[in-house]
């Protein structure tokens, strides 16, 4: 399952700017969104509890829609029902009774402690490829599951032996060790003109030197309405200034060379996310408005609200300019895989960095190296779409993408989605 992780700078899109926003979706895509939208609200409000009061005994909630349920995994039973009745108090819309909750043998605050630790370790020195490559939580909770090198397996595995301790807990959880590839970054859409939105193309000084192409992904603003861009951390250093594409739509020769107006500068970077905000210097939208650009050329939705991403729920899209301009169009129908997973990605300066984000696979195709930074983003059932995230990395079959999700990275920067008209 676990694939190389490419990271994906360059992608092509129209901004609210062209004035065409799209009135229809597949409606098969539109169909799954009215199915799931009571279960991933359920999904939200037992993760809410379990990041708080019942963070001991929490697990993770997986959404089952071929049975119309939440699965709920939890260390003690009594203390799930008492989450369930705070969920309910705390949303009173959610129906408890599509809830079933299954037995685990740790709980998510003792897994995410033990998969720090060992992502810290693999990556003692940042200069040299790690034997490890990613960890997280096995998907029932009994342990971990660490993806390493083909070539350090057995060595990885003899460094956990049968068990790891987890020295906050005194639990010991067990650690299975699987065959991974090496991790790549990926990054670019097309839209010249402001507002940007989700999936115009960004040409910018790369980490390391040159050039380099990302795509934008999720437009924020802070609460006194300055608008930022966000893409992939990946892409460029701080203090770079971003700009447009300057060459002319469909032409991947000039919008790979040619940079075009100035979109503003690198403000803040979030390692651990895989996240930076371009500062446009701009307000209530003039600078970068939530949208995202779709099929055909020149269509656009608005993003108006973000979700977490859960095993089992609705699958999601993707925004990259690069497989849009390749004939991927706007990628869709990609499945959750691993909803928390962590992963190390090498950055173009030659640093490997540890990052907490989602796994998906897509059997069509996925994403691509040039999508980097481009929205993650899932259907609404009125055709408005939810922000996931942004791309991050992509294995090299291009069929598994890696992302990190849109709430975590507006929390961190004290943010929230700019949907201006």
């Amino acid at each position: 399952m676990l694939g190389a992780i490419m990271a994906l700078s360059a992608a092509p899109g129209a901004g609210a700017a062209d004035g065409k926003e799209a009135k229809t979706t597949d409606p098969a895509l539109l169909a799954e969104a009215r199915r799931h939208e009571p279960l991933v609200a359920i999904a939200e409000a037992l993760s809410e509890q379990g990041k708080g009061e019942y963070a001991d005994t929490f697990t993770k909630a997986r959404i089952d829609g071929d049975r119309n349920r939440v699965v709920l995994l939890a260390t003690d039973t009594n203390r799930a029902a008492k989450l369930i009745g705070a969920a309910k108090k705390a949303h009173g819309n959610i129906n408890p009774a599509n809830v079933i909750t299954e037995k685990a043998d740790f709980s998510k605050r003792v897994l995410d402690d033990k998969v720090r630790e060992i992502m810290a370790a693999s990556l003692m020195d940042p200069t040299t490829e790690p034997d490890i490559y990613s960890a997280s939580p096995k998907s029932d909770g009994s342990g971990i599951e660490v993806g390493a090198k083909p070539d350090a397996v057995a060595k990885v595995k003899e460094t956990f032996a049968a068990k790891a301790t987890v020295r906050t807990a005194g639990a010991e959880i067990p650690v299975t060790t699987v065959s991974g590839m090496t991790p790549k970054a990926a990054s670019w859409r097309w839209n010249d003109t402001r507002p940007q939105i989700g999936g115009d193309v960004l040409v910018g000084n790369a980490r390391g030197g040159g050039t380099t192409h990302c795509t934008g992904g999720i437009a924020i603003e802070t609460g006194g309405g300055r608008d930022y861009l966000v893409t992939a951390a990946h892409c460029f250093p701080a203090g770079t200034n971003v700009y447009g594409s300057g060459g002319s739509y469909g032409d991947l020769s000039q919008i790979y060379n040619s940079g075009g107006n100035y979109i503003g500068t690198v403000a803040g970077v979030l390692p651990e996310w895989d996240a930076e905000a371009i500062d446009s210097g701009l307000y209530n939208g003039a600078g970068f408005n939530s949208d995202t650009a779709d099929q055909p050329f020149g269509t656009w939705y608005r993003v108006t609200n973000a979700q977490y991403s859960y095993e089992g729920g609705p699958r999601v899209c993707q925004d990259g300019a690069r497989s849009y301009y390749t004939g991927h169009g706007v990628p869709c129908g990609t499945e959750v895989k691993d909803q928390d997973i962590t992963y190390n990605l090498q950055w173009s300066d030659g640093s490997w960095h540890s990052i907490r984000g989602v796994l998906g696979y897509n059997s069509s195709w996925a994403t691509m190296q040039g999508d980097s930074g481009g929205l993650v983003f899932g259907i609404n059932s009125d055709g408005t779409r939810n922000a996931r995230g942004i791309v991050s990395g992509v294995s090299a079959d291009n069929k598994w993408i890696w992302w990190t999700e849109a709430t975590d990275i507006m929390n961190n920067f004290n943010a929230k989605l700019n949907p201006h008209t």
